[in-house]
């Protein structure tokens, strides 16, 4: 008796706090839980059509949702599947009382550091977080307390993102932004785990990011895995290349994207011929270009920053060499075409969504970027929107709470914004289908594609 009453404990400590599904509560799918887990206010007329939530146990796809084809092991039944559902939070907090002498509602945000990489995608960053905030607070009643944006600036040293976030925390944020290097994203979230602040990740790709089963993250940019899984397909099942080099920086994110990509041609039977490093920056490329060519591929991907790809493409085709090239959506910033020329033309490589699309919310999003800023807004700019705008919707609906607007953030199943349909996955990653892209005549043309959007049953 005694070990029935000890197990019957644990299954009651396991089992999240107001856990009720839609059904047995008689909410239409897809809609806010009322449980007491999340203790907010229903959504406006305006959100509910635009942000779906989860269900407790509801299962997810596995793999980022990438096509069974990528999978590792795919023939062979798994004994066990992870990242089915999602990681709970099963902490005290959301009954906790408001901080006192509250002034602002304030969230954090690391930029990158200022001379890295990375910096002038931070600023693009920085750009859509502000314009959300700055229109949000325009939207404030009279005595609502305004949005109050908290930046950081990175620090280019192992370990400075984990002094950032504990400062943030420090600072009483209820959640905060960022980042774009995979490095810092990671050792931010473990000091996020301890500090209970949500983060809202809007530009690292790192498909290991949200698989670390820290209940305490939401990633809006799709990962890795969408891009190598569309471009592999693209290069092997659609133009029927079997002759497959790379050429990659000998960087982080170019080391975990091409790791994925080699994983997928060789699962497809078209393990890489070649696979070579450059330093970022360099301009001697005469080893690799040398060994690549002996390698006699149909099939070149590069993966680098957008400078020096660019040149690379352009050295590869004066050398003569005839193979097709992919990359990237860092190929659609301005400093590939600069550097590549005439070399860019036929090159395909993958988009996170089309910008020319006619979508109302992307068509006035631009208009009102254009008057804040003076230029239209790029990726980085428009999903680091998207993210401010899921993380304003949780604070204004949950309260300056940080556990219950943990809640709102973390359990969105979909969520419509200026980008398009985003699809969550039970890592909280959006697994939302990529676009491929070719450039003709110095022009990006995007590959027709139909729009993806929740099935309709799912529809509020």
């Amino acid at each position: 008796m005694k070990i029935i009453n000890l197990c019957l404990m644990a299954l009651t400590a396991a089992t999240p706090i107001g856990a009720v599904s839609a059904a047995a509560a008689g909410e239409a799918p897809g809609s806010t839980p009322t449980s007491s887990e999340t203790q907010s206010l229903p959504l406006s007329a305006a959100e509910s059509s635009r942000f779906i939530y989860g269900t407790p146990g509801e299962e997810y796809p596995t793999n980022g949702g990438i096509p069974k084809e990528f999978w590792p092991f795919s023939s062979i039944k798994p004994y066990e599947k992870f990242f089915v559902t999602r990681t709970p939070f099963r902490g005290p907090g959301r009954d906790y009382p408001p901080p006192p002498n509250l002034k602002s509602l304030r969230i954090g945000l690391i930029d990158s550091p200022k001379y890295g990489a990375n910096w002038d995608r931070s600023e693009r960053t920085r750009a859509g977080i502000v314009q959300a905030i700055e229109e949000a607070n325009r939207q404030r009643l009279p005595g609502e307390l305004p949005f109050e944006l908290v930046e950081h600036e990175g620090v280019a040293q192992w370990g400075g993102a984990a002094n950032l976030a504990a400062l943030l925390a420090d600072e009483n944020v209820l959640g905060y932004l960022g980042m774009i290097d995979g490095t810092d994203a990671h050792v931010a979230l473990r000091v996020t785990l301890k500090t209970e602040i949500v983060m809202v990740n809007t530009s690292d790709p790192d498909p290991s990011l949200t698989e670390t089963r820290i209940p305490w993250l939401l990633r809006v940019l799709p990962d890795q895995r969408q891009e190598e899984a569309k471009l592999v397909d693209s290069i092997v099942n659609r133009c029927g290349c079997r002759r497959i080099a790379i050429l990659r920086a000998g960087d982080r994110f170019a080391r975990v994207g091409s790791h994925m990509f080699g994983d997928f041609v060789r699962r497809l039977g078209c393990p890489a011929v070649q696979e070579l490093l450059f330093s970022p920056g360099a301009t001697d490329i005469s080893y690799q270009l040398a060994a690549i060519k002996e390698a006699q591929p149909d099939a070149i991907f590069f993966l680098g920053e957008p400078a020096d790809i660019g040149l690379f493409v352009r050295k590869f085709r004066d050398a003569g060499v005839k193979a097709r090239f992919f990359g990237t959506d860092l190929l659609l910033e301005d400093e590939f075409l600069k550097n590549a020329g005439a070399a860019s033309e036929g090159m395909m490589f993958t988009c996170l969504f089309d910008p020319a699309t006619k979508d109302p919310l992307w068509v006035d999003f631009v208009s009102r970027f254009k008057t804040r800023w003076g230029h239209e807004p790029d990726v980085y700019a428009a999903y680091a929107y998207d993210g401010a705008q899921i993380m304003l919707s949780a604070i204004r609906r949950a309260g300056p709470n940080r556990w219950r607007i943990r809640d709102l953030v973390c359990n969105l199943d979909y969520y419509r914004g200026v980008t398009g349909w985003m699809r969550f996955d039970g890592t909280g990653s959006n697994i939302a289908p990529v676009r491929m892209v070719r450039y003709e005549q110095g022009r990006p043309v995007f590959e027709a594609e139909p729009e993806f959007a929740p099935p309709v049953a799912r529809h509020l």
